[in-house]
């Protein structure tokens, strides 16, 4: 049952996605969120190098960008229009509620559609998520950086995953540890925003999730 679930949110969500960005997400937004990733203009665009980076500067702004009324995108877009189902309102909350972090991948159970992960620095502890992509792909010991949402029935990612070799993970938690002691770098796009630059530089060049959410 949570399987069929996990597939009508995975759906869903990328038409969702694209109605926030196209109500909500200006590009303005979009290019504070690059600027604070490192990511360069060309003809006054921003230059990405992969789809998945995109990706990762909207899902960013999506969730953690607050504009002058303090709400986020998805929270306005929640106030603002509403959701057009039971299904959407729980997308969109888990949208509001969504939290970053690094997980070491602990299993995968590719009949089951799910993966288990350890959060690394948020001290949460384990989780088991749905993704059929990564319960396929993903190796155990490995380390993802991902966006954690949860539903009423199971939790999933928002489909952004940067991911690392598992030997990684202790210089990637002690370089988090000095980027919040430093002022004003405590917040989620500061998070996101090393963790990019972390993918970038030291990412595994593999796919470990499905469409994004």
């Amino acid at each position: 049952m949570s399987l069929e679930k996990y597939k009508r949110y995975r759906a869903a969500g990328m038409d969702l996605n694209e109605r926030i960005a196209a109500r909500c997400i200006g590009a303005d937004a979009l290019g504070r969120v690059g600027a604070a990733f490192g990511v360069g203009t060309r003809r006054g665009a921003l230059a990405f190098g992969s789809e998945m980076e995109r990706d990762a500067v909207v899902d960013t702004a999506m969730c953690d960008l607050r504009g002058e009324d303090g709400r986020t995108p998805a929270q306005a877009y929640m106030e603002d229009v509403g959701p057009a189902s039971d299904l959407e309102r729980a997308m969109l909350k888990a949208r509001i509620n969504s939290t970053t972090s690094l997980f070491t991948v602990t299993g995968c159970d590719a009949a089951g559609g799910t993966v288990g992960l350890s959060d690394r620095l948020r001290g949460e502890g384990d989780v088991v998520i749905h993704d059929i992509g990564m319960s396929m792909s993903a190796i155990a010991g490995y380390a993802i950086f991902t966006r954690l949402l949860r539903f009423p029935e199971l939790a999933s990612t928002s489909g952004v995953v940067f991911a690392f070799h598992g030997g990684r993970v202790p210089s990637l938690v002690r370089r988090y540890g000095r980027m919040r002691e430093r002022p004003g770098r405590r917040g989620p796009i500061s998070r996101c925003a090393l963790f990019f630059r972390q993918g970038r530089r030291y990412g595994v060049p593999r796919a470990f999730t499905d469409e994004i959410l």
